[in-house]
């Protein structure tokens, strides 16, 4: 399995050079196609690398910095910037490298960043880049391990046997229901045509799948944290242990393969890991006081922030929230995937700060570890998203690709995991009232709608590896890959296998 990365740079344009690399940037885009990249362009040829799934530019020109105003503070002043951001196959450092060896891919970086500070004719391109990039806060991929490369020859496979089963139907005489005799054409089609199947993809990096396990093992680890401080400095209260343990170790068993059935491995440990929080809190009550007590001080500091906090929805003047929203509409559903970038500044503070910095780290947690087979909760459109700090962690930029239209993007998130928006925006200035963290905030639609288009910045160039391709024909296609590799399947497998096709 090849793991995926991702990258954000970002460097502060030269003070009057936002219209030049405005008219640079369409250069690589299609004609009549505002913000669509052609993959072979002139400038810089995205589709010479085939380990790119997405990867764009935008220039960082916030428009809702005013919203301070309403504070009663002084209005923040950033410099516009640049943003080239995109999702790979592999490490990043590897990625660079490919585009420094380029010459076409090169000379354009070049170009393009040399509208930026600190960038000069005789600049290190990879160099400057790792020393301008900011790795996320939190990132999302739909499925982690599967390639380009893999996504490309999975749409060719599915594409000729979908034309060979066509052709099969045709040439027979009498309606036939043998389902396995149409496997065994299909299959024997595959091997007379061995260039249709994927090649196998390379074994798992060692460093990677280390890093991953030491990365999961820190939330475990916390969870074991008060037993081992218990066990140290506290006294247990006068019980047989086994009264206490033997039964939550039945009941964690229990919860333990009942959530293993219906989710993964790594949610089914940390449901067990946090069930045993119980039985310590039963043989040490006083660590329980102090967890109510703890509970209870953030609560009250985070309604103490929730109520005095302003809400901060500005009503925009009509005629420039439209030209905004139709700048904004050129750039979309030029595919059956959209772009999605917004930005958005930290309401001031500390505490703020902390705590948007703990739920981004818990999001990106569970992103990595649980959510990484084809959906994060209810959501399944969304291929790459991340979360990115930017100005000492005073702005959070969002970017993501999704399939659909914006609107139903948005409803999609609304109706699904509206709690979830709220833990990720609900500590930045403009975002809907939250209350208890989760409630409220995107349940107000129209409000966090226009929040969310004021929000939102044009992106100058959008790339995107596997056009005409949505999550679901990914998944759909990597399931005609697997049915067509088993050696057995039953009828009722090779009926639903059939359907995909």
């Amino acid at each position: 399995m090849t793991p995926q990365s991702n990258f954000m740079v970002v460097a502060k344009l030269r003070g009057d050079a936002k219209a030049a690399l405005d008219g640079l940037l369409n250069e690589m885009n299609y004609a009549g196609s505002p913000g669509m990249a052609d993959p072979d362009n002139a400038l810089f040829p995205f589709g010479a690398f085939d380990n790119l799934h997405y990867a764009r530019f935008v220039i960082v020109d916030d428009k809702t910095l005013i919203d301070f105003k309403a504070l009663g503070l002084p209005i923040p002043r950033h410099s516009l910037t640049l943003a080239f951001l995109g999702d790979c196959d592999g490490p990043v450092d590897d990625l660079f490298r490919a585009f420094a060896s380029n010459p076409v891919a090169l000379d354009g970086l070049k170009k393009v960043f040399g509208h930026c500070e600190g960038f000069g004719e005789n600049t290190d391109l990879v160099s400057w880049m790792k020393a301008n990039e900011h790795p996320p806060a939190a990132a999302y991929v739909n499925w982690t391990g599967r390639t380009v490369r893999q996504i490309r020859s999975e749409a060719t496979l599915r594409d000729a046997l979908h034309a060979e089963l066509g052709s099969y139907q045709t040439m027979q005489t009498e309606p036939r229901d043998d389902v396995s005799a149409i496997r065994r054409h299909l299959r024997n089609f595959v091997a007379k045509n061995p260039e249709l199947m994927p090649p196998p993809e390379p074994d798992t990096p060692t460093a990677w799948l280390i890093a991953n396990l030491l990365h999961f093992a820190i939330l475990p680890a916390a969870l074991l944290l008060p037993w081992a401080l218990a066990l140290v400095f506290l006294t247990p209260i006068s019980v047989p242990l086994s009264w206490v343990m033997v039964p939550f170790a039945v009941i964690g068993a229990i919860a333990f393969f009942y959530i293993l059935r219906r989710a993964n491995l790594p949610l089914a440990i940390l449901a067990l890991f946090a069930l045993f929080l119980i039985p310590l809190l039963v043989l040490f009550p006083i660590m329980l006081i102090a967890a109510i007590l703890a509970g209870i001080g953030f609560i009250l500091v985070l309604r103490c922030y929730e109520k005095n906090e302003p809400e901060i929805i500005p009503s925009e003047p009509v005629a420039r929230m439209d030209r905004h929203i139709a700048s904004l509409a050129e750039r979309e559903d030029l595919d059956v995937t959209n772009q999605f970038t917004v930005i958005g500044s930290l309401k001031p503070g500390l505490f703020r700060r902390w705590l948007s910095s703990l739920l981004l780290w818990l999001i990106d947690y569970g992103a990595r570890h649980i959510y990484n087979r084809g959906h994060i909760g209810r959501i399944q459109s969304i291929h790459f998203a991340r979360w990115t700090f930017v100005d000492d962690k005073q702005r959070l930029i969002f970017a993501s690709n999704y399939d659909g239209t914006t609107e139903a993007y948005m409803d999609d998130f609304i109706n699904k995991v509206g709690w979830g928006l709220n833990l990720a925006f609900g500590g930045g200035v403009g975002y809907p009232r939250v209350n208890w963290l989760i409630l409220d905030g995107a349940k107000e639609e129209q409000k966090f709608k226009y929040t969310l288009r004021r929000h939102q910045l044009p992106t100058e160039v959008w790339y995107k590896a596997y056009p005409g391709l949505t999550a679901y024909d990914l998944a759909r296609n990597a399931r005609v890959h697997e049915g067509i590799m088993r050696e057995q399947m039953n009828d009722d497998e090779i009926s639903a296998w059939l359907r995909d096709l």
